[in-house]
């Protein structure tokens, strides 16, 4: 598999897939990333996989369940999963650069961050990141097997359903067809019923 580059003017972010689950039988998700000044994410936590962030260039500001800290050039901040953690672009002048490894791999993951940004670069994105339609957001919690933070992480009950339903209508089907993602998530993944509910993020 080749590395993919794709982009997210939502959140200022160009990602390259440099390793794919797909290529180490699962080991772990490789992604470079580089965010913009005014770049970042909202907050979420991964239920399976644990993400290492080396900061190559500049600085990032990482919140990990309320705690903040920058981390620099030549610097590590670990999330364990369930930890909920948001993170931005720490410069107000300069773009920063970090490797994100997620361990261990998974392929939904990877499919789940290529729609998204296909979704933003489409403007079927909010403000916060997050797709417009509740549907789509569904289906990415399921191929991540991860939830955002805050308020929203009450819908999770109602996630699980929402995706069984955006399968059955092949929305599913047409977003990894349209993103590129068809490979990286598996027919039990995409097709089946949805997985276990994600466990619930700490405040």
């Amino acid at each position: 598999m080749n590395e993919r580059t794709f982009e997210n003017p939502q959140t200022r972010e160009r990602a390259t897939l440099v390793e794919s689950a797909l290529q180490n039988g699962g080991k772990r998700s490789v992604l470079d990333i580089e965010v913009g000044v005014g770049g970042g994410v909202m907050g979420h936590f991964h239920d399976l996989h644990q993400e290492q962030i080396e900061v190559l260039a500049g600085v990032i500001e990482v919140t990990i369940d309320g705690v903040t800290r920058q981390v620099r050039a030549g610097e590590r901040a670990v999330i364990e999963p369930g930890q909920a953690h948001t993170w931005r672009n720490g410069s107000t002048t300069d773009p920063m650069r970090f490797r994100g490894t997620f361990v261990p791999g998974h392929p939904g993951f990877e499919a789940a961050i290529q729609v998204l940004f296909g979704l933003a670069r489409d403007g079927q994105t909010r403000s916060n990141g997050f797709p417009k339609r509740l549907d789509d957001l569904a289906l990415l919690v399921k191929w991540n097997r991860g939830l955002p933070s805050g308020p929203l992480r009450l819908l999770a009950p109602v996630f699980g359903w929402l995706a069984r339903r955006a399968e059955a209508r092949g929305r599913a089907a047409e977003l990894l067809r349209r993103y590129g993602a068809e490979e990286l998530v598996a027919p039990s993944i995409s097709s089946s019923a949805a997985t276990r509910p994600a466990t619930a993020a700490r405040a």
